[in-house]
């Protein structure tokens, strides 16, 4: 059988090149894409703030009982020291009035000078701060302030900017790569830390000659006889996990990179298999008259599809041998380019190991063995009686099979739509785009069918307008099915793919827009693009004149219950939405369409609802519910009101008060401001922008949403997205290149037999021409289609209209451009089998043969 594959390989190496680039192009795609992937999972973070802990005991986001614990670590026998780290937000201003950001979206952090033994930060220079007008600061954030020991360097506060003098620098063993780190002396650092429970981690130092694993052991039993129960938000960190425990809240370089590749690298080899299967049907429908021939001679069934599949191994094999080296290259290129976007930083390695290589052949041989194993199905079900007529015009007819299939697939999809209309499913969180994909699904399953009935309705009506070369192309395209699905999936696919991650994100942010828009009744919201703003902003906005209410809103971490549920109940919202505002200023402030209840009866002991999360804890107003904080504090509310207007919003509006003690960071999100009836809006704008120097990073702006800001993080998804789009596009345009050199080649036959019935070069390829327009057409529609079925629902439940938000200028020109690369195409194809088939009876043999 390998004798054979080999013998009809070399035989048949035209009809096998359009599929050995096509697998050539997916190896690349997914050997970079695994390539990535594997270096994000080697490449590991390494402790900075508590290189010198032995055990890190972490809070998620507080150590709650401190002193009890650190009291309790210090009586262990193989324990040095125990010491506290207290942490908080904090931002330097340069001398120019900039914010300085800390590098890869990391953190910059205050702490107290006690915790630098964690480092441990040694001073390069100066001293330890002795008053509370001063700082020790990391070398790294000293040279981005350009400050030296004895100068001033501005940080923003809780209180607004301060200044303090720099009276030390610092840096431990591994200079910081994350994140900046200024240190307070412990009555200065406790009092902009601003919580009730400071603390943030104790590092555990070990007396000489301890086992570490002992001692992590020892510090486990510690923390479960002081907690109990309550241990859970509670983590003990040795080696590696350390940094773990101290960047538990920042999503690290390579956890940003696995996430994005992951979804980059399944969406590459969805387009791959589509690709590949394509060009692979198009390579064995060629082939029915040998096929044919071969079951004359008494081949079975089995053995074309063994010959087959052999090929396709061979082929395989030999794309891999470029694929894959051509794909690490490409690795390499985009490792550069995220490099460069800063995305990653500079000393995020790139590994190239043996698992990727050889996990991408697999995969490559799965799907092309798939891709095979259908195309063969079919070819070697012909019978030798039938050769002549299936290979002069094949009439592909779908098995019933996959006929239903497709239907339940497409089905499925516009249930789950449908349901996104109506608001009872959530279409974010890549589910619109998930759909996409489901509808290519069906569509490639059915792409016969369609096609058959796509030209019917739009096709035949427009043959009448056409020239005769028009004409006769919408004749072809009508005749040969096949042909035409084969060239119209990858348009279909790459378009609508296109369309749906390009317009989802306009389509989300006009929803929350107008979601913003429908609930504040605040005339000026005040942003942030730091971390956030300090909550003497609100303080301070509020005594301003002209101004009737002002309250930050600030995000908290915790769960709702219901009061009267036990804790082994499972009825939490695990994750829950929380902000807190003063409970007084909400109904100036805010519309958010109480369904039951009223604002206007919030106070520090009560809580206003979303409909969401009041369904799912089956309470109404007058009910109480329980919140399990963060860092281990319970506090209980009722239940004053139930609103409608939670998308985008909180599950859950909390009385400030309460809610800021048990806060990660004391720092607003946003503040909403309402002016006094009768006073001048552009005078307490003016008042708020003045206000606003003293917090740097602040922006106000009107009340008609735009709170938003985008994080790194959110830039990396961006960069991503056009990365992932440019590679798919170039994909799908070699590849419909591919197939249409393959397809066109393969109608030499035909095209002799035009030229003996007197048809000239310059009228065949006027009607190739045509036919590349008129696909081009087809699949233009029915990538429409597809984006409509997505993008409309999601629209209709984000905005309540039927028109989405369009990425006009990118989709003008992928649709512009189709119709060009197509047209190229076919002609250019179409001249050079021209060549080889001359209008004459020896001619006509040689075609035919």
């Amino acid at each position: 059988m390998l004798r054979l594959a080999w013998r009809t390989l070399s035989g048949r190496r035209a009809s096998w090149a359009a599929s050995f680039v096509a697998l050539v192009l997916a190896l690349v795609m997914t050997t970079a894409c695994a390539v990535l992937l594997e270096s994000s999972t080697r490449a590991g973070s390494s402790a900075e703030r508590y290189a010198g802990a032995d055990v890190v005991v972490g809070g998620q986001p507080f150590v709650p009982r401190a002193e009890e614990l650190r009291a309790a670590l210090d009586r262990l026998p193989s324990v040095e020291r125990a010491v506290p780290e207290l942490s908080f937000p904090t931002t330097a201003v340069d001398a120019s009035g900039r914010t300085v950001e800390a590098p890869w979206d990391g953190p910059s952090l205050g702490h107290a000078w006690d915790s630098a033994v964690l480092g441990p930060f040694t001073l390069r220079s100066g001293r330890a701060p002795s008053g509370d007008q001063e700082v020790v600061l990391d070398s790294g954030l000293a040279e981005r302030l350009d400050a030296g020991v004895g100068g001033t360097v501005r940080l923003s506060g809780a209180d607004g900017l301060r200044s303090y003098r720099v009276s030390g620098i610092a840096d431990p063993p591994r200079k910081p790569a994350r994140q900046y780190a200024v240190f307070h002396t412990p009555r200065e650092a406790r009092r902009l830390a601003d919580s009730a429970q400071p603390v943030r981690a104790l590092g555990v130092r070990a007396e000489d000659a301890t086992d570490p694993a002992a001692l992590r052991r020892q510090v486990e039993k510690a923390v479960d006889d002081l907690y109990g129960d309550d241990a859970g938000t509670i983590v003990v960190a040795s080696g590696d996990g350390r940094a773990d425990a101290e960047f538990w809240d920042v999503p690290s370089p390579a956890s940003v990179l696995s996430s994005l590749v992951g979804t980059f690298g399944a969406l590459s080899l969805f387009v791959a298999g589509f690709v590949v299967s394509g060009t692979l049907t198009l390579a064995v429908a060629g082939r029915l008259t040998e096929i044919g021939l071969l079951r004359a001679v008494a081949a079975t069934k089995g053995q074309i599809r063994r010959m087959i599949a052999v090929e396709v191994l061979l082929v395989t094999v030999a794309a891999a041998l470029l694929g894959v080296p051509g794909g690490i290259g490409v690795a390499a290129l985009l490792h550069r380019l995220l490099v460069s976007g800063e995305v990653l930083p500079p000393s995020f390695p790139l590994a190239v190991g043996p698992v990727a290589p050889w996990a991408t052949v697999g995969l490559a041989a799965v799907v092309a063995q798939l891709a095979a194993f259908a195309a063969a199905r079919r070819a070697s079900r012909v019978r030798p009686v039938e050769v002549l007529r299936e290979s002069a015009a094949p009439a592909p007819r779908l098995g019933w099979r996959r006929v239903l299939l497709g239907v339940c697939v497409l089905a499925g999809a516009g249930a789950c739509l449908g349901a996104v209309a109506a608001g009872r499913l959530d279409g974010g969180g890549g589910t619109a785009e998930s759909m996409v994909l489901v509808l290519m699904v069906g569509v490639a399953l059915l792409a016969p069918l369609i096609c058959r009935v796509a030209g019917a309705v739009l096709l035949v009506p427009v043959r009448p307008l056409l020239p005769r070369d028009g004409a006769l192309a919408v004749r072809n395209l009508l005749r040969q099915n096949v042909r035409l699905a084969a060239t119209v999936t990858p348009l279909v696919l790459s378009v609508s793919l296109t369309g749906t991650l390009l317009c989802v994100p306009l389509v989300t942010s006009q929803g929350e827009e107008r979601a913003e828009r429908q609930r504040l009744v605040a005339d000026h919201v005040v942003s942030a693009d730091g971390p956030g703003i300090g909550t003497g902003y609100a303080e301070r906005a509020a005594r301003l004149p002209g101004v009737a209410a002002a309250s930050g809103q600030l995000s908290v971490g915790g769960e709702l219950r219901r009061a009267d549920a036990g804790d082994g109940d499972a009825a939490p919202l695990i994750g829950g939405s929380l902000v807190a505002m003063h409970p007084e200023a909400v109904p100036r402030l805010l519309d958010l369409g109480v369904r039951r209840g009223s604002l206007d009866r919030l106070d520090g002991t009560s809580v206003a609802l979303g409909d969401g999360a009041a369904a799912d804890l089956g309470v109404s107003v007058g009910d109480r519910v329980r919140v399990d904080w963060d860092d281990g504090g319970r506090d209980t509310y009722r239940v004053r009101a139930v609103y409608a207007r939670d998308r985008g919003f909180a599950d859950a509006l909390l009385p400030r008060a309460s809610a800021a003690r048990h806060a990660a960071a004391p720092l607003d999100d946003s503040v909403l401001v309402r002016t006094a009836p009768g006073a001048d809006r552009d005078v307490v704008e003016r008042e708020l922008r003045s206000l606003a120097s003293d917090f740097p990073g602040t922006r106000v702006g009107g009340g008609d949403g735009g709170t938003g800001n985008a994080s790194g993080s959110g830039a990396a998804a961006g960069l991503f997205v056009l990365l992932l789009l440019t590679m798919i596009n170039l994909f799908t345009a070699v590849s419909v290149v591919n197939t249409l050199s393959m397809a066109t080649a393969g109608r030499r036959r035909e095209f002799a037999l035009l030229r003996l019935a007197g048809a000239q070069s310059a009228q065949v390829l006027r009607m190739l021409a045509w036919e590349a327009v008129l696909t081009c057409a087809v699949a233009l529609l029915l990538a429409v289609v597809v984006c409509g079925s997505v993008l409309v629902p999601l629209s209709i439940a984000l905005t309540g209209s039927a028109v989405p938000a369009l990425a006009g200028g990118p989709l003008t020109a992928l649709a512009a451009g189709a119709p060009v690369l197509t047209v190229t195409t076919v002609t250019l194809a179409g001249l050079l089998a021209l060549r080889s088939s001359a209008a004459t009876p020896g001619g006509l043999a040689r075609a035919v043969s």
